[in-house]
């Protein structure tokens, strides 16, 4: 059994999150607060039909450690992706899961980075751990190393729901965003793989050069389908202006 890398809530992280959400090394992120803000989880959950018996709104977060990028935007913050850390095998993480459940009801088990796909092999010990009332939830960046289709066939169920993030509309702009280049080949092989796969998931653009967004739309149009673009939405965030 895995032992995964579980970062607590520290450091400067802990100004923007609140008391009553940390739960030991872990913590609880309610995505209707403030009338939902950017995270459109929720919405899309239920358009493509998962549901749970806990609150689809409420998340148990699991934050990784580590990261291969550097966003300067990034609400995690340096101290919340490569700061002490405690190990957890997966029994442990999914019994923290059900603990936590007793004390807020979260619908949606969220394993997050960092660079949560860092660990995408063993996304399956999750998965598998968990009650098929649980919806899984986690991140793909693309670019985290060459991914394998294998786990996303297993994970993949009327509960699953992941995230593909895209950090650039163009390699200046994944520059800019995130401090690293773009490796282009491993990006459209990685997506064609969790296309391949058949899992669900739904894009994300964070912080796009507006100037090239469409013409990156039609390119992922033409080489993925129309598909591709169903419930994406552009997150305009870039300068983290809590730690203020």
């Amino acid at each position: 059994m895995y032992e995964w890398l579980v970062c607590p809530i520290q450091g400067r992280q802990l100004k923007d999150v609140r008391e009553e959400d940390i739960i030991g090394d872990f913590r609880f992120c309610n995505t209707y607060r403030g009338g939902g803000g950017y995270d459109q989880f929720p919405k899309i959950a239920k358009s493509r039909g998962l549901s749970c018996t806990g609150d689809i709104g409420l998340q148990f977060v699991v934050q990784l450690f580590g990261c291969h990028l550097d966003c300067p935007y990034c609400y995690v913050t340096r101290d919340g992706i490569n700061g002490k850390h405690v190990k957890y095998t997966t029994e442990e993480l999914v019994n923290c899961y059900y603990w936590a459940f007793v004390n807020r009801p979260a619908g949606v088990f969220h394993l997050m980075g960092g660079a949560p796909a860092l660990y995408l092999k063993y996304w399956t010990e999750i998965k598998i751990g968990l009650d098929p009332d649980v919806i899984f939830h986690s991140d793909l960046l693309l670019t985290e190393g060459d991914y394998n289709i294998w786990p996303f066939r297993i994970i993949k169920d009327r509960n699953t729901l992941l995230a593909i993030n895209i950090k650039g509309v163009t390699r200046a702009d994944y520059y800019r965003n995130t401090g690293k280049e773009l490796d282009t080949h491993l990006f459209w092989r990685n997506l064609e793989i969790v296309q391949e796969s058949g899992v669900g998931f739904y894009l994300t653009f964070t912080n796009p050069d507006k100037r090239f967004l469409e013409e990156f739309k039609a390119l992922l149009t033409k080489r993925c389908g129309e598909n591709i673009l169903k419930d994406h939405f552009v997150i305009d965030l870039i300068d983290y202006k809590a730690l203020e």
